[in-house]
């Protein structure tokens, strides 16, 4: 798993944005535009343009999907009531749902059928609404909220609520058969926080810190601390999760557009690097070239560890053809050593030298995945080596990274990895979906 973007999607919020996801792969986002009325934006196999949808708003909206095809919108009007617009087979229009904000709202579904809304009163307690078979009164709930409120449901019948308290912490209650009171977990929130869960007894809280950029913190089994996500935000976060171990989140950038990073399984190559002689090219720098290449394509690189070897009769090593599925004695002798790789993981040895002598060689023992490189290397020979290792060939194309001209001969940095490539990495045994 692993944190990517973040990605501009455009458009000029005036608001904080709401996010929500009716199925796997689609997510439907929604924000407050320079006109102030309701702008829709959705994903589903690529990115719509933008949808107005009416309305006059004083407050971000929210949204919540109780089944496939249904989006239920929230917002505080002109005249501070909660207003209500569905998706259902075609838009609705605007409903007033009464009542007196003071914050946006936040909504969650439980169920098919139901809806649970909470705002801030004029007493800046926390009050609930709800739909099942029909609107209830509202109900307060006490606190003193100095923010929207925020919300999820991971089962039916468990609702999470959050705001930021008078002491700018975040605050939490919940219901489940009964509400609790009021617990603080802590942090320094500059704006209102939002909430998503991928599975019951999970959620992920994310909120903008007094750093502006964007905070998150989990539930799972026990409260984690705080991780910083980066970005500068101008708004509070949204965030949706359309399957196990995929999070989407939204915010305002510096530039009024609508920015999304996510946490996702990727396509995944485990490196480790061991070391008989310091290459000219540091391995800081080899590796974050990979990373360049690689990524463009989707590929992560992790740098799983790195370790000293004292082997001087293996620093030049033999390395006899360098053809695939065919090592020599050294490089048995050599590949041998894998202290703390997994048995997919990819080792790469830095040597002085290999005999005959070459950049490089990825031919390795079986079973266990790795390649050498040598003191004389390009920046761009590791990330050379270790797709051949992933199972690339060479190509007579001197702009791709897999040339078989050298690497010191790539006349158009960075090099290329074209889809084809791409589909041969990801198939490896070598690449793992973490």
């Amino acid at each position: 798993m692993t944190w990517l973007g973040w990605e501009s999607l455009g458009g000029t919020l005036t608001s904080d944005p709401a996010v929500a996801s009716w199925s796997s792969g689609r997510l439907d986002v929604f924000g407050r535009g320079t006109d102030n009325a309701l702008w829709h934006k959705w994903f589903q196999n690529g990115w719509s343009g933008w949808e107005s949808l009416g309305g006059i708003l004083t407050s971000g909206p929210a949204v919540a999907a109780w089944s496939s095809g249904r989006l239920d919108v929230f917002v505080r009007g002109t005249d501070n009531a909660l207003w209500h617009k569905w998706y259902q087979n075609g838009w609705s229009g605007w409903e007033s749902l009464g009542g007196i904000l003071t914050s946006g709202p936040a909504v969650a579904s439980w169920s098919s059928g139901r809806l649970d809304v909470f705002v801030r009163g004029t007493d800046n307690a926390l009050w609930h609404k709800w739909f099942q078979n029909g609107w209830s009164g509202w109900e307060s709930l006490g606190g003193v909220l100095t923010s929207d409120p925020a919300v999820a449901s991971w089962s039916s019948g468990r609702l999470d609520v959050f705001v930021r308290g008078t002491d700018n912490a975040l605050w939490h209650k919940w219901y489940q058969n009964g509400w609790s009171g009021w617990e603080s977990l802590g942090g320094v929130l500059t704006s209102a926080p939002d909430v998503s869960s991928w599975a019951a007894g999970r959620l992920d809280v994310f909120v903008r810190g007094t750093d502006n950029a964007m905070w998150h913190k989990w539930y799972q089994g026990g409260w984690s601390g705080w991780e910083s996500l980066g970005g500068i935000l101008t708004s509070g976060p949204a965030a949706a999760s359309w399957g196990p171990n995929r999070i989407d989140t939204f915010v305002r950038g510096t530039d009024n557009a609508l920015w999304h990073k996510w946490w996702a399984r990727v396509p995944t190559v485990r490196v480790h690097t061991k070391i008989l002689t310091n290459p000219n090219v540091s391995v800081a720098t080899v590796m974050q070239r990979m990373r360049e290449v690689y990524g463009s394509v989707g590929v992560h690189v992790q740098h799983a560890s790195t370790e000293n070897l004292n082997l001087p009769t293996l620093n030049d090593v033999d390395v006899g053809t360098c053809t695939r599925g065919n090592a020599t004695a050294e490089q048995i002798q050599l590949f041998a050593n894998r202290n703390n790789a997994g048995p997919n993981d990819v080792v790469v040895y830095f040597v002085r030298s290999t005999v005959p002598p070459f950049n490089g060689c990825a031919a390795h023992p079986a079973g266990q995945p790795g390649a050498v490189v040598a003191q004389g290397a390009t920046q761009w020979t590791f990330g050379h080596e270790v797709g051949h290792v992933l199972g690339l060939n060479h190509v007579s194309d001197s702009n791709r990274l897999m040339t078989g001209g050298g690497t010191a001969n790539i006349t158009n940095p960075p090099p290329d990895l074209i889809a084809s490539e791409r589909d041969t990495m990801v198939a490896s045994p070598f690449t793992q979906d973490l």
